[in-house]
């Protein structure tokens, strides 16, 4: 599969296979060009894969370039490619605003399961204020300039009202008080296994 450096997503799609892996972008790095996240990784997978990234860099919350511009629109774009590749076992995969993502259509779509690396549970101006973090300021305070109402901007309640018994596992490194605060906003969950490994940086992917 060739990567368009400038699309906003990019299919790796395998005839007869009933799996699809939905694998989602964090923010960008020092290059300033949000990846392809699991690119590399996800070589291994003989499956279905469809890996998507943010250009905009709002948490998913002003679409995907290419798809639409709010959430709802995405959820389409991924329940199509579910009908297009009849696909019976779905995987949202992500990593920090990717995880958020991953938690956030697998909820929508309340197919699957998820697996998320140090998700943002919350990118609300309230939580963000209570848990004094302060990560990633000039994206979000841009998407908060910008409110809409299509907003999904905290995951506990809307997991809680879309898809309570999701499956999904959680990574988060126990020493990093902020990655560890998103995680317990999912303990209440009974079907979410939160794994916690003994790291301090927000990289722990």
């Amino acid at each position: 599969m060739d990567l368009n450096e400038q699309a906003a997503v990019a299919e790796d799609l395998v005839a007869g296979s009933r799996k699809i892996f939905f694998f989602f972008g964090g923010i960008a790095g020092a290059i300033g060009v949000p990846p392809y996240e699991f690119y590399r990784a996800a070589k291994i997978l003989d499956h279905n894969k469809v890996f998507i990234r943010d250009l905009d860099q709002a948490w998913y919350q002003r679409g995907v370039r290419g798809i639409g511009t709010d959430p709802q629109a995405v959820g389409e774009y991924l329940r199509q490619k579910i009908r297009d590749t009849g696909a019976s076992e779905v995987c949202f995969v992500g990593n920090s605003m990717g995880g958020f993502a991953a938690l956030l259509f697998c909820a929508m779509l309340r197919v699957g399961s998820a697996i998320a690396f140090a998700p943002q549970t919350f990118i609300s101006e309230d939580k963000r204020r209570l848990h004094k973090d302060r990560r990633w300021s000039a994206q979000i305070s841009s998407l908060h300039a910008s409110r809409a109402a299509t907003d999904i901007d905290d995951l506990a309640p809307w997991i809680a009202q879309s898809y309570r018994e999701m499956p999904a596992k959680v990574y988060v490194p126990a020493s990093n008080v902020l990655d560890e605060a998103h995680a317990n906003e999912l303990s209440a969950f009974p079907c979410m296994e939160i794994h916690r490994h003994p790291f301090a940086g927000h990289d722990l992917v």
